[in-house]
């Protein structure tokens, strides 16, 4: 073995006590160093100095991080722009392809209607007029004499031509075949018949089961006419635009735009009845429950039986213009119906609308047209020239 010298001696005691000790004092200077650079940062962004950070040795690393940032946060935004833009024409084309759809869907029906016709097609002898129609047609309106006749429930043997007879007056069933070729809301009577053919229609239509639904307002017609002439016999300028007036509205809705009125006297359907009272013609709401007629005191009221049957100043709601100033409900102002606290709906609605003691004023009250006779009807159209006359 060689012999140890004084200097290895040496090394192995001094030499090791000084490496360990000059280690620990390089990672304190270290340790402080850093944790000095990490304050500096720290009061360079609470000062917001974060410009003067260029002498640091991390601003590298910063500058890099918030490129990347700025980067990703520009390419998020791109991608968003785009997945919009993505997205709306998407929503543009499933629009376009529902709209195509329907219209596909719609051509479908009507030609399936039309194949209907072409399948189920029908000709008819009435009276000796011919008639060629479909099946479809013949049914649309249940309940009547046609359906029943073409419903399939009873045998039916046509001629060797394949024409169905019916023993009725051809000249007017035309009429009742357009009728059923469209909804009755598209559907009006010519109103140049003369008073002959509609009598003469009637007596169809009723054979048929269709008066009521073809004429639904006869009835109210025959009163307009019965006014007209009793206004022609007359002779007098204010006879006649009274009659006219009330022709042209045989039938209108009442009602408020706003819910001052309770429910049962919203956008009621009024009827002209046979009935006078006070030298005015009477006007029947659905049902019949109420009425509105000419007071005493010349002014529209709507009432119950009891009090129109004998004219009175009583009731629920009525205008404060005298009639002798109006012709007919239309042409009465709508600003001046009252009603009285029993009928309105809320009191608050009443409280701010107060016209004379006990009565509201009813807002925004208008009363709309519905049925009338046109002014070429006969008994309409001689009326008219009788007034012009006048002038």
């Amino acid at each position: 073995m060689p012999k140890r010298g004084r200097d290895d001696e040496r090394d192995d005691g001094v030499s090791g006590e000084r490496n360990d000790g000059e280690h620990d004092e390089d990672e304190a200077l270290r340790d402080t160093l850093l944790e000095a650079v990490n304050a500096s940062v720290e009061v360079a962004q609470r000062r917001g100095e974060a410009q003067s950070l260029p002498q640091l040795r991390f601003t590298p690393v910063m500058s890099y991080v918030q490129r990347l940032l700025a980067e990703a946060t520009a390419a998020a935004a791109k991608v968003t722009a785009e997945a919009a833009a993505y997205m709306a024409e998407a929503e543009e084309i499933r629009r376009v392809v529902e709209q195509d759809r329907l219209a596909l869907e719609a051509e479908k029906a009507s030609m399936e209607e039309v194949h209907t016709f072409q399948t189920t097609k029908i000709i008819l002898s009435v009276g000796g007029h011919r008639f060629e129609t479909s099946r479809q047609t013949l049914t649309s309106v249940s309940g009547t004499y046609l359906a029943s006749m073409f419903s399939g429930r009873f045998l039916l043997t046509p001629d060797a031509e394949g024409v169905y007879f019916i023993d009725r007056d051809g000249a007017h069933f035309r009429h009742i075949l357009n009728f059923l070729r469209d909804p009755v809301e598209k559907y009006k009577l010519n109103a140049n018949l003369n008073e002959g053919h509609r009598e003469e229609l009637m007596v169809e239509l009723e054979y048929f089961g269709l008066l009521d639904r073809m004429l639904p307002y006869r009835a109210q017609e025959r009163v307009g006419q019965s006014l007209l002439q009793r206004a022609c016999l007359d002779g007098t300028r204010r006879a006649l635009e009274t009659a006219v007036a009330q022709a042209r509205v045989l039938v209108f809705e009442l009602g408020s735009t706003t819910p001052f009125l309770r429910e049962r006297f919203q956008d009621l359907r009024w009827v002209i009845t046979e009935r006078v009272v006070n030298g005015s013609p009477v006007w029947g709401a659905d049902g019949n429950t109420m009425f509105m007629y000419c007071t005493m005191k010349k002014r529209m009221m709507i009432s119950a039986e009891s009090h129109c049957a004998a004219g009175r100043d009583c009731g629920g709601i009525y205008n404060l213009t005298q009639t002798a100033d109006v012709a007919a409900p239309t042409e009465l102002p709508s600003d001046e119906w009252v009603s009285s606290p029993l009928t309105t709906l809320a009191s608050q609605y009443a409280s701010a609308h107060l016209a004379c003691p006990g009565w509201y004023r009813v807002p925004e009250m208008r009363i709309t047209a519905v049925h009338g006779l046109d002014d070429v009807e006969p008994a309409m159209a001689a009326a008219l020239r009788q007034l012009a006359a006048l002038a």
